[in-house]
């Protein structure tokens, strides 16, 4: 996974790096771990929403609710002093305002609407997406089954005015401006007082209530734009001319360069800058560096047009 997220940040410096994490237990330490490899974003998804169309094995067995898993990951970052490092986003079956305060309370500075958002340009949720046949042209590639789709751009819109409504006159209530000032705001939620069910009677929610206390400093929620992987190789290979010039032209450059086993995703971000997002690399030599300052290999390397 480290790995991974550093070569997302070796071929595009400036994107942010969204990792996604089902919700279950233990899901803190696993959160934990991928703050630690320079992650922007941790994406929290609960056992609720989706289409329908995954493997039944993932249907039932996806995990707990996303508060569960929100509140986990929000408390293990904070008590670790990694929650300034990430942006937390929740989703999973997300479908009104409240949802999004609850989540927003509970650490969650982001929140994602999936299964609604189909629902509120014409899905029925039929569950046949991965069949080709959608009844009413959402998710099909027949043209006469296309022609059925009657959403529109608009109402999409509408519905998210209407979510953003109903958060607006939650956050007036408890006399808030702003979402971000109720971020992490555990201490505003409570249990609903009077009600006696023997279902529920044993359960203890205090694991979604209690979180650390962050009313006095929300310097947390301030975070960087994207991480970095620090000085790279990368970055003395863009200085050359000659490979400033391939890029612009699609032509051809060689470089002779001193590797070292440090040196990772060597020219990847020389990829990512080239404009098809292709680099050829043609290991023409490996010799036995001849330098003295630095122990390792002398490569030739050719970059070509895809």
């Amino acid at each position: 996974m480290a790995q991974l997220i550093f070569d997302l940040h070796q071929i595009n410096p400036t994107a942010k790096v969204s990792v996604k994490l089902v919700a279950e237990v233990g899901i803190g330490t696993i959160a934990a771990g991928v703050a630690k490899a320079n992650a922007d974003i941790i994406q929290i998804s609960g056992h609720d929403g989706g289409t329908g169309a995954s493997p039944l094995s993932s249907i039932k067995h996806a995990g707990v609710p996303w508060e569960l898993g929100l509140t986990e990951v929000h408390r293990v970052l904070m008590e670790n002093k990694l929650r300034d490092r990430v942006l937390l986003r929740a989703d999973g079956g997300m479908k009104t305002g409240w949802d999004v305060v609850q989540a927003a309370l509970m650490g969650a500075e982001e929140y994602g609407f999936g299964s609604v958002s189909m629902i509120a340009e014409g899905c029925i949720m039929a569950r046949i997406c991965h069949t080709n046949n959608c009844p009413v042209g959402v998710a099909t590639q027949q043209e006469k089954l296309r022609q059925r789709f009657t959403g529109t751009p608009d109402h999409v819109v509408n519905f998210f005015y209407f979510v953003a409504e109903e958060v607006r006159s939650l956050l007036s209530r408890l006399g808030y401006q702003s979402l971000k000032d109720i971020v992490g705001r555990a201490d505003l939620l409570k249990l609903r007082e009077g009600v006696q069910l023997t279902k529920t009677r044993s359960l203890d929610l205090s694991c979604l209530t209690h979180l650390p206390d962050t009313r006095t400093d929300r310097s947390w929620l301030e975070h960087e734009a994207a991480h970095s992987n620090g000085p790279v190789l990368d970055d003395e290979i863009l200085t050359h001319p000659q490979i400033q010039a391939a890029i612009q032209d699609q032509g051809t450059a060689e470089l002779t360069l001193d590797l070292l086993n440090t040196d990772r995703s060597v020219a990847t971000r020389v990829s990512g800058r080239s404009p098809s997002n292709m680099v050829i690399l043609d290991l023409v030599d490996i010799s036995p560096s001849t330098s003295k300052d630095r122990q390792g290999k002398a490569l030739e390397l050719s970059c070509c047009p895809a």
